[in-house]
């Protein structure tokens, strides 16, 4: 028995969550193989020469075994990776984040529209008994706050929040954003910075945590995979508060907060904990959970999708020809074809406002509500029964850039042949549900 076969996947498994037990991932693995595509976890296996049992129906968990397998065995035989990566956990993530195909799951681990990540973190605070204030109105550019949090009793507590999902997590805007919370922190008793899972892989979070600790920053993770709202580091109150400044700034707000603790039911439906909170020494980059209990998580945060009942179908399609690359419609609504085909004529019609830069995002059509985003091949049209909000725009246009990064070739074979066979709804349909909530 060779070293690789040495031990079950079980008990390998084990000995890697021991490494990490007690603590909390920020990622969870077997939440981005799930997610991943067979066919991208059978091309990793290859590319590493993971061994892997012949002839068995292997479930996504099952390869994430056996990779777990594979890099256990390296990382216990070779001391320079002991040197680089403080756990086999470390060194298993490094090794699927650099498959490009596989890392651009991380998006999952995100909000594509950053008015719901705002949405998220004031339902928590409303939770927390402390009103809500929407800044985006106020044209303060050397402050910039997305949200501002006012609790008056028992005395009156202020806070300014920054708001950032993964994208914008890069390292320019991460240094803007560094700065904006030193400023702040005048017109404001306590400073809090919230992200996701994505933008702490994008800065990486050991660098925040000491960042946050130097800043005096309440530091939140909200994570949409899972549905919790994570507390990593406890703020102090600012030294540089200054009370003048902060009435002025208070007198810019609405005269309505966004949101206010409810005096009947909890309001968010994200768990938090506090008693987990708040203890820098117990949050690390990346989790793995045993296989049921992975299963279990995944069925219990099963949710009805946000914008199903407004759903009817979305169009793929060719900008140049105005041929349909793929039609998706909502399961158990019949479409006429008639009525997408009459749209398809009603869009053309169109065409001089919705084609170029100054494009049309949004028509009405026999009782419809018809939004479009634009690629650089292709263009999507969204049917809906009422007319899409916000987030859901922004949804759409995170839509179009996934769908032409991910099947650039499947787009060009299109357009030199024409052919649709290339789209595999099985495999598209799954990320329209996913990408638009549908």
């Amino acid at each position: 028995m060779n070293a690789e076969n040495s031990q079950s996947p079980e008990e390998i498994q084990e000995i890697i969550r021991q490494e990490i037990e007690g603590k909390f991932g920020i990622i969870c693995l077997n939440c981005l193989i799930v997610r991943t595509r067979f066919k991208e976890l059978e091309d990793f296996v290859e590319i590493n020469r993971i061994t892997i049992p012949k002839g068995k129906d292997l479930t996504k968990l099952d390869y994430l075994d056996y990779i777990g397998i594979h890099f256990y065995n390296k990382y216990k035989n070779i001391k320079e990776l002991q040197q680089i990566y403080p756990t086999c956990l470390d060194f298993i993530a490094d090794m699927l984040f650099k498959d490009d195909k596989i890392k651009k799951y991380l998006s999952r681990f995100d909000f594509i529209a950053k008015h719901e990540l705002i949405d998220v973190f004031a339902d928590y605070c409303a939770d927390m008994g402390i009103s809500v204030y929407d800044t985006s109105n106020i044209n303060e550019i050397k402050y910039n706050v997305d949200l501002y949090l006012i609790k008056k009793k028992p005395l009156l507590r202020t806070e300014a929040v920054f708001v950032r999902t993964g994208p914008q997590m890069n390292e320019e805007e991460y240094k803007n954003t560094f700065c904006l919370l030193n400023e702040v922190s005048k017109i404001a008793s306590w400073t809090v910075f919230v992200t996701t899972p994505r933008g702490v892989y994008n800065i990486g979070l050991e660098r925040l945590i000491s960042d946050m600790k130097k800043l005096n920053v309440w530091f939140y993770v909200v994570d949409p995979m899972h549905q919790r709202v994570l507390g990593i580091t406890k703020g102090k109150k600012s030294k540089n508060h200054n009370i003048t400044l902060r009435d002025k700034y208070i007198q810019k707000l609405p005269r309505e907060p966004i949101r206010t603790q409810s005096r009947l039911a909890k309001i968010s439906d994200y768990e938090f904990s506090e008693s987990d909170s708040y203890n820098p020494k117990k949050f690390i980059m990346y989790e793995i959970l045993p296989k049921e209990e992975a299963l279990e998580k995944e069925q219990s945060l099963a949710r009805k999708p946000r914008y199903r009942d407004i759903f009817r179908t979305l169009l793929i399609i060719d900008k140049s020809s105005g041929l349909p690359l793929l039609t998706y419609s909502r399961d158990d609504l019949k479409i006429e074809q008639d009525l997408v085909s009459g749209f398809l004529s009603a869009m053309d019609s169109f065409v001089s406002e919705i084609g170029g830069s100054d494009a049309m995002d949004a028509i009405s059509y026999k009782g419809f509500s018809i939004h479009a985003a634009y690629g650089n091949w292709i263009k999507i049209a969204l049917i809906l029964s009422e007319p899409a909000k916000k987030s859901l725009k922004e949804r759409l246009i995170y839509f179009v850039n996934d769908f032409e990064d991910r099947y650039a070739e499947e787009i060009k074979i299109f357009i030199e042949t024409g052919k649709t066979s290339y789209f595999d709804p099985a495999k598209i349909n799954p990320d329209i549900k996913d990408i638009l909530d549908v």
